[in-house]
């Protein structure tokens, strides 16, 4: 009969000595297989521009005597989910813009993005997008939109800074908004 002694005896060598045995066996991998982490960066900062409106929503800001096109400010925060050495880049990214103003108007916007940059700059990306603002219907207290949007533009360098240039089309009911953002990269 075994003693409570010897069990655990042998229950911490296995769970010691197991390992490092098992360890000692795995092939070494060679480096051009080996998977190298690089650091994550965060790349957000501030952006602006503009939002164009097309069909029954441009006809509709039209009769309540509003432009079809407003101005946007706001933030972009962006980060590196993965990062290659060839510079390929996935992407992660929140846009909130504050649109209208110019107007008199409140539109807020947020949009939540998948993206992904190749070396050369080039950026793609996809995700949905939620506006709110207040609602001309006296009965409601805020009118809210929600939207696909699908973007593409390219991060520039200048000198120091790098400058993000984006054309986005949110694709909803009452037609597209074509938005158009710059800004740089803080980070």
């Amino acid at each position: 009969m075994f003693r409570p002694s010897s069990l655990l005896a042998a229950a911490a060598l296995l769970v010691f000595a197991a390992p490092h045995a098992l360890s000692a066996q795995v092939a070494d991998i060679p480096d051009e297989m080996e998977v190298h982490k690089l650091p994550r960066q965060r790349l957000s900062g501030p952006r602006f521009g503009f939002t164009v409106f097309t069909g029954d929503v441009a006809k509709a800001r039209q009769a309540l005597g509003k432009q079809a096109i407003m101005s946007q400010f706001g933030w972009q925060f962006e980060t590196q989910i993965v990062s290659t050495e060839s510079g390929n880049q996935a992407l992660m990214e929140w846009i909130i813009l504050l649109g209208g103003l110019e107007q008199s108007e409140r539109n807020l916007s947020l949009s939540w993005m998948a993206g992904y940059r190749l070396p050369n700059g080039l950026e793609l990306g996809v995700g949905p997008n939620l506006s709110v603002r207040p609602a001309e219907d006296p009965e409601k207290v805020i009118a809210s939109t929600t939207s696909i949007v699908m973007a593409a533009g390219a991060t520039l360098p200048f000198g120091e800074l790098y400058v993000p240039a984006n054309l986005a089309v949110a694709f909803a009911e009452g037609g597209p908004r074509i938005t158009t953002l710059l800004g740089w990269i803080i980070g």
